[in-house]
């Protein structure tokens, strides 16, 4: 990769990346941010029970870890790992930029952001950054207050 790219680099380098990921791939998931006007927190900045925002649709690579199952006493409980990339752009044009504490929704489970990374430099310059990389991991429903979304 050279070291200098040109702006018309970068752009061309946008639209094969959102035409192969939209159009192609197709890995729709459901953002939901918490929502920190309504949250209440606790003396420690601890919030119990997290309010959220209207869920956004937005397209991602996906890269999965498989399921585990833990057995604790009460029954089985399903573990998983999985690393969602974002379009940084798609992320600016929804006004929904994925932070460490959101939810991810994607094939009837959630799974909460426990770190985000942008560090995928191109043409060795920051601001060429194309992706967001968020490393989640699967929570219950029920630890959650979202409610379903409607079709």
């Amino acid at each position: 990769m050279p070291k200098f790219i040109s702006t018309r680099d970068v752009t061309f380098f946008k639209g094969i990346a959102r035409e192969l990921v939209d159009e192609v791939i197709q890995n729709l998931v459901i953002l939901y941010k918490v929502n920190l006007a309504e949250t209440r927190i606790n003396l420690y900045g601890e919030a119990m029970d997290k309010t959220w925002h209207t869920g956004v649709e937005i397209y991602s690579l996906i890269n999965k870890d498989t399921v585990s199952s833990a057995y604790e006493g009460f029954g089985s409980d399903a573990n998983q790992n999985i690393e969602f990339r974002f379009d940084k752009f798609a992320c600016e044009e929804k006004n929904a930029y994925p932070e460490i504490g959101d939810v991810i929704y994607f094939d009837s489970s959630y799974y909460e952001i426990s770190n985000t990374s942008e560090v995928q430099f191109v043409g060795g310059l920051a601001e060429n950054n194309f992706s967001i990389v968020c490393s989640t991991v699967m929570v219950r429903k029920s630890q959650l207050n979202i409610e379903e979304r409607i079709k």
